[in-house]
């Protein structure tokens, strides 16, 4: 019970601040009277050429200190990183509503944003392309479309029994931080500047404002305490607001915050991608996938930002959890007039894998099968190869599917679903099942890397720091578990330090879902330096307490002929054993010197007691050319079922049961990954049924604060959620045998939509083969218009 506690899931570190409201975030530590703020010109127009700005007004206004346009940036206008095509200050066009055309400087937040208003911009309007279909007619893309082929389509439609194709669209969804997008900027010494930035990424910071302001990445600090979330808006998106609050300060030589409202983050920042997905599907009698044909357009917006790799990503996901021997994937990324869309949890993965759960719903309704017979049939095996070329090991959706099944009683769940909708008219009652095969690691392999750096202090406390973000999943309370454990010592001897480029340089953004996975192995590798270090002093120390069994008298008083004797069971750094606080060898547990002293002996003997640790991804490769390799550590598997209820007379639903299996590894800490669980399955569940981003012709969102763009609350909970962790040894897993969290969960919540759509088979009165149209996001709006639109109700 001791070591679960000290080892296994101690309280969120910074859990007891943030409930107490006294954590600190970006900006709250500062409170200087000479502390300017930044308010940002947005476009009106989405695509337009600018013939004029005068600031003239603005800079009458009391307070204001100035009004920096494109010409006062003193390096590159350019902040684009995988493509160098979106400039920080519109010069002469405009290509989405809300691009920054000039900054205000002022005293005050309020004066700064009613000076921004006063700034006149004479436009010349042109066209604007805001959706897929007229992007894509046009050809309108960053780069060349990329496709991926494996093993014979053609031959695989051929000899298939029946083939069908359709389209799938996803939308927009918005992140929803709880802060928004700011940074501090601080100017220092010999031209270099320490930024405060809320950022997944301080390395792009780093690097993009070193490039905006003519400087090199040694005069440039991005510093991170922590985010209040970031959900992957914050990965690449956050670079523009860093750079801007870096270009005001270094230009001012004064300390200066920007920070946008709710309003203008909603209204400016990117979205998750929508997609439009074009399929065609080749099946033998038993439902088994021969043929799979896909093509995926993403709507990017004005410039590239991330959306390259995320279609990239939804590529290699087609697939999700079924094996598919002949397919063709197709992947486009369209440039439109609206906000630059970009990273979203999940990355991609859940517009690849929503169309082919669709695929699989469409062949159970055509076949008349179960979906699950469905989904057991094109189930990957262990030795399996995707379509990208990686061997899938360790698959486990069978035994994950029985496993479900028998916790749920699923024969009689679906009997007494259909006697509940039979006796309801008004009613109806549906079930939802979806698994994941989620792969893990970034795509981009150079990413794939990490540092991290420990400081023991000679009173054996410990300072510890690495490149991860931490931003309320814990990544901190993970990385010193994991120091915790090696070290043997208790977790609150450890503090963790912020992220800091001056210390943990080149990081990796905290994304993919590999914050633990590298920071950790990162951490480890520091920590075993140092114990190699400490476990060979402690040989020293502890071979004068340690009674000699074979001869029993002390080694100081052993005589010269018994000395080879006697070294035979003396101290061996190989069996050293740090634990409960204490060091020993495992042979002889009773002898033992605290951590503490030995730390604190160490120093006096001059041993290093500081380490750099370095961790790097083994075992992956990808050939980007060929779009074939194992892009991928390892592959996650879990699976979720959902049962809700309808009201056909409003569209309005409830869930009534969530079950989740979620294969983990050896969890670090329970608690911590049921809770992330519990928030990517809510906003997955939000992303297909709630959250929707509509904007004007004119380009501008619709939904611009959360009055009227809804997501999940706690009155969403359903009456059972059961969330179970698969605990098991594992050949592919990362750091102690734990598997990492946080994106593919948000799949599971795309059982939603699907228990919603089963649910209205009930009431529709379809043919035989015919599948239920119900748009994406399954509003309650998209509900009653699938019941009525084109179709005949059930009477």
């Amino acid at each position: 019970m001791q070591k679960k506690q000290l080892y296994k899931d101690p309280h969120h570190l910074s859990g007891d601040a943030i409930v107490r409201g006294i954590a600190k975030y970006i900006g709250d530590d500062f409170n200087f009277s000479d502390i300017f703020y930044a308010q940002p010109v947005f476009s009106a127009y989405a695509h337009a050429n600018i013939i004029s700005i005068d600031v003239s007004n603005a800079l009458k206004i009391d307070g204001v200190k100035t009004v920096l346009c494109a010409q006062d940036i003193p390096g590159e206008n350019q902040i684009g990183h995988t493509v160098k095509d979106q400039p920080l200050l519109a010069t002469n066009k405009v290509y989405y509503v809300g691009q920054p055309i000039a900054l205000v400087v002022a005293k005050t937040r309020k004066i700064a944003a009613r000076a921004a208003k006063t700034v006149k911009i004479e436009y010349e309007k042109l066209p604007a392309i805001f959706s897929i279909d007229e992007a894509d007619s046009i050809g309108n893309y960053y780069v060349d479309p990329c496709q991926i082929v494996h093993g014979d389509i053609e031959k695989g439609f051929k000899n298939s029994y029946l083939t069908f194709s359709g389209v799938c669209n996803t939308g927009a969804q918005e992140h929803v931080y709880f802060e928004t997008h700011r940074t501090l900027a601080m100017p220092g010494d010999d031209n270099n500047i320490t930024l405060y930035a809320s950022t997944q990424n301080t390395a792009e910071v780093q690097e993009v404002v070193a490039r905006i302001l003519g400087l090199k990445s040694k005069d440039v600090t991005v510093d991170v305490r922590r985010l209040g979330g970031g959900f992957g808006g914050k990965e690449v998106g956050a670079t523009i607001w860093s750079c801007l609050a870096a270009l005001s300060a270094y230009c001012l030589k004064c300390p200066v915050l920007l920070q946008l409202t709710r309003t203008e983050d909603i209204s400016f920042s990117g979205k998750r991608h929508p997609f439009r997905a074009r399929y065609k599907v080749g099946i033998d009698k038993s439902g088994k996938i021969l043929a799979y044909e896909v093509e995926f357009c993403a709507n990017g917006g004005a410039f590239t930002d991330i959306s390259i790799p995320i279609v990239q990503r939804a590529m290699f996901h087609a697939d999700n959890a079924y094996y598919i021997p002949n397919a063709k994937i197709i992947g486009k990324a369209c440039r439109t007039n609206l906000p630059p869309n970009t990273a979203f949890r999940g990355f991609g993965a859940p517009q690849g894998i929503f169309v082919i759960e669709n695929v699989i719903e469409h062949i159970a309704v055509k076949l008349h099968l179960d979906p699950t017979v469905v989904r057991e049939i094109n189930f990957y095996k262990n030795g399996n190869d995707t379509h990208f070329g990686q061997i899938v090991h360790e698959a486990s959706h069978h035994e994950l599917m029985l496993r479900l099944k028998e916790k749920i009683d699923y024969e009689k769940k679906l009997k007494s679903i259909d006697s509940f909708n039979k006796e309801n008219k008004y009613m109806k009652r549906g079930i939802g099942i979806i698994p994941v095969k989620f792969g893990i690691s970034f795509t981009f392999t150079p990413l794939n890397q990490a540092t991290a750096l420990i400081w023991v202090y000679s009173d054996g406390t410990i300072s510890m720091s690495h490149g991860g973000i931490e931003m309320g999943q814990e990544v901190n309370t993970k990385v010193a578990q994991i120091v915790s454990r090696e070290f043997g010592i208790d977790i609150n001897k450890i503090r963790m330090e912020s992220s800091n480029t001056q210390r943990n340089g080149n990081a990796s953004p905290t994304a993919a879902s590999t914050g633990t996975d590298l920071n950790g192995n990162a951490a480890l590798d520091a920590v075993k330096k140092i114990k190699m270090r400490l476990g060979k002093f402690a040989v020293d120390l502890l071979r004068e307490k340690i009674v000699c069994q074979q001869l029993s008298f002390c080694k100081s008083q052993i005589c010269s002929e018994n000395r080879v004797e006697c070294d035979k069971i003396i101290p061996n750094v190989e069996y050293m054993v740090f634990e409960d606080n204490n060091v020993f060898d495992y042979r002889y547990p009773e002898i033992k010197i605290s951590f503490t002293e030995l730390v604190q002996r160490a120093y006096l003997n001059r041993i290093s007691l500081g380490a750099h640790g370095y961790y790097s991804t083994p075992d992956i490769f990808f050939d980007g050319s060929k779009m074939q390799g194992s892009p991928f550590y390892y592959f996650l598997f879990g699976i979720a079922s959902v049962i809700v209820e309808v009201d056909i007379l409003t569209g309005m639903n409830k869930l009534l049961e969530v079950h989740i299996l979620h294969e983990s590894g050896h969890s670090l800490n329970q608690s911590i990954d049921k809770g992330q669980i519990c928030g990517a399955f809510f906003q997955g569940a939000g992303y297909c049924t709630m959250e929707e981003m509509k904007f004007d012709c004119n380009g501008s969102y619709m939904e611009k604060d959360l009055s009227t763009y809804k997501i999940p609350s706690f009155r969403d909970l359903p009456e059972i959620f059961d969330i179970e962790l698969i605990e098991k040894d594992l050949t592919y897993s990362s750091v102690f045998g734990s598997k990492a969290i946080g994106e593919p969960p948000l799949i599971y919540g795309e059982a939603v939509y699907f228990a919603i759509r089963n649910a209205l088979k009930s009431v529709l009165a379809t043919t035989d083969n015919e599948s239920i149209e119900l748009p994406m996001p399954a509003t309650s709006e998209a509900i009653i218009l699938s019941l009525f639109k084109d179709k005949k109700v059930k009477e």
